[in-house]
């Protein structure tokens, strides 16, 4: 590799850190004057979206996290390639976790993993996305079903795309890390199920 392409990588991992630093759950809780990393799991991602602001403005949090790292992806694989696509991968899903303009406090990258692995091998996000679901189904437990994919993935990229199989195993093992908490409170039985929270709540309550 030469130092050229080095240097046209790097530029693909920083270029996407920024744009993994969009974070819709912190935005949209401003403008609902709410700060989302301190409430609920204090977690700035779907799941604290939905239990702490109802369902739509969770949706709306899946969507532009996962867009944001399917182009962060698909631009770094038409600047320079393979290596490009997984330094923006890694790129995006730090940026969303750590950041910078944001106190380095973010999501978990859960959402931010499947646009971009979604870009780099759609067929093998699919059926993560399958085996989510599924997990998801038998649990309502966003945690569980996250792990399960993660933790599948490495086996479906190589059935699919065996040069990213390495990668693949790095990210996995990232987001066991961003899940160690849920992981204990899995394994103690603690794990909460997914709740609805924001207007849906506010409706219920009226209601009562």
């Amino acid at each position: 590799m030469s130092s050229g392409e080095i240097i046209r990588i790097i530029v693909a991992a920083c270029a996407a850190y920024m744009i993994g630093n969009i974070n819709p759950a912190i935005i949209i809780g401003k403008l609902k004057g709410i700060d989302i990393r301190k409430e609920g799991s204090g977690n700035a991602g779907m799941t604290n979206t939905i239990r702490v602001m109802g369902l739509g403005a969770g949706i709306t949090v899946f969507i532009v996290d996962v867009m944001k790292a399917f182009i962060a992806v698909k631009l770094g694989y038409s600047f320079c390639g393979a290596g490009g696509a997984m330094a923006a991968f890694a790129g995006v899903v730090l940026g969303h976790c750590f950041p910078a303009v944001f106190g380095f406090k973010g999501g978990k990258g859960v959402a931010s993993a499947f646009g971009a692995a979604l870009a780099l091998n759609w067929p093998s996000a699919c059926a993560a996305l399958v085996v989510a679901g599924i997990l998801f189904l038998i649990t309502r437990r966003m945690s569980v079903a996250s792990l399960a994919a993660a933790l599948a993935y490495p086996a479906l990229i190589w059935h699919f795309s065996r040069g990213y199989f390495i990668f693949a195993i790095c990210a996995a093992a990232f987001l066991m890390l961003t899940h160690a908490a849920n992981i204990k409170r899995i394994a103690k039985g603690e794990e909460e199920a997914l709740t609805i929270g924001g207007n849906d709540k506010e409706e219920k309550e009226q209601t009562e």
